[in-house]
């Protein structure tokens, strides 16, 4: 196995940083503003500039790079700022996944390529209050009548669904209780009976939503699945929890190279700071973090070219870059010491955008069982009174 990035990789990754920066003060402008209307025009400067849908087919409008390049450039994005890598994230590695993967031709043409150009965006609608973890354990149920589709539930922590066009909706086609009643439809955000909650914001300063459903109708040509999809949504994820977690690789390493920078101008008792060898440790030890987590992320998005990731492959790289992106950005703060807790310095902001990291797309804990499921070769239950396999 190579473990080397190509020249020509490096050469995209060069012109995507480039690109990103020109870009900035348009970026700056849509989160400042934090309307719809300025980030939509954002993703189409993206779109224009190759920055949108780069894993996706050609046919549809995307770049149709393997999922390793668009790791490593989704990486560069984040590392440039925040909103840009959320939005080449989401249309490349987020939602639209899925309904290329089990979507028929006519979602394909539309949302697909809706998302490669720039004109749409999608959301993911999987965690309700009582179902987070527990993701098999949601209410929301859908209902077929005639040519509509009738929803009532809610979904919680929807991420972009004000600046979003429509949500990949994880809900109940049937009664029986069991996972394979779970499917999956594309919900538009002007659908009768849906209400779009004004959202609260995270601890990455990002906006997420509930959707409330009330006899919502949607076009029964939006199914995508009617039940018994729950295990190939889920295996889908992974290449949306892999684009997660190059986003906290670009972080790290933002923060990272922030901080190497600082210790080399900053002074006390009249010396820089990368003189102190206790300070020296710290960077290496950063250094060593973050060349591991690229490692195992770049192994399971090199290991697809046969197929979706591998599950047990996408949850070690998430285990491991979700703690190591913490520790990198949380040893970048104390390296700058009373500068890196404030908000004029950009690595306080780095550390709140990746400690989500460790909750959504599964916790790490949820993570950590299926990897032990794996290894043990059984099957460990964390529902009350089942019994192990």
């Amino acid at each position: 196995m190579d473990f080397q990035i190509s020249p020509s990789q490096r050469e995209m990754m060069a012109a995507t940083e480039k690109l990103c920066r020109q870009l900035l003060p348009l970026a700056h402008e849509a989160h400042a503003k934090g309307t719809a209307e300025a980030l939509n025009g954002l993703r189409r400067e993206m779109a224009k500039n190759g920055l949108l849908g780069l894993n996706l087919p050609a046919a549809y409008g995307g770049l149709d790079m393997p999922l390793l390049d668009t790791l490593l450039l989704l990486q560069v994005v984040q590392s440039v700022d925040s909103t840009m890598g959320g939005l080449t994230h989401r249309t490349s590695t987020g939602a639209v996944g899925a309904v290329l993967e089990i979507g028929n031709e006519e979602h394909k043409r539309v949302f697909v390529g809706g998302v490669a150009r720039g004109e749409i965006g999608i959301s993911i609608g999987i965690t309700e209050p009582e179902a987070g973890s527990a993701a098999t354990a949601m209410r929301t149920r859908a209902r077929i009548e005639g040519d509509d589709v009738v929803i009532n539930g809610q979904k919680i922590f929807i991420s972009a669904a004000r600046d979003n066009h429509a949500t990949l909706l994880y809900c109940r086609f049937g009664n029986t209780g069991r996972a394979s009643d779970i499917g999956a439809l594309l919900l538009p955000h002007d659908a009768p009976g849906l209400t779009i909650s004004s959202g609260t914001v995270n601890m990455a300063g990002e906006r997420q939503y509930e959707l409330f459903f009330s006899d919502c109708r949607v076009p029964r040509a939006n199914i995508l699945a009617e039940g018994n999809a729950f295990g190939k949504l889920i295996s889908v994820y992974n290449v949306e929890r892999l684009g997660s977690i190059a986003r906290m690789l670009g972080s790290a390493q933002a923060s990272y190279d922030y901080a190497l920078s600082y210790v080399k101008e900053r002074k006390q008792f009249g010396r820089e700071l990368a003189d102190f060898q206790g300070l020296q440790w710290m960077l290496a030890e950063m250094k060593v973090k973050l060349e591991a987590a690229q490692l195992l992320t770049w192994r399971a998005a090199a290991n697809t070219a046969a197929g979706l990731p591998s599950p047990l492959e996408t949850s070690v790289a998430k285990v491991y870059v979700a703690q190591a992106a913490k520790e990198i950005c949380d040893d970048a703060i104390q390296l700058l010491g009373g500068y890196g807790y404030m908000t004029e310095y950009p690595v306080e902001g780095r550390y709140r955008e990746v400690r989500g990291g460790s909750i959504y797309g599964g916790t790490l804990q949820i993570h950590k069982n299926m990897i032990a499921s794996h290894i043990l070769k059984r099957k460990n239950s964390q529902w009350a009174g089942k019994a192990e396999e």
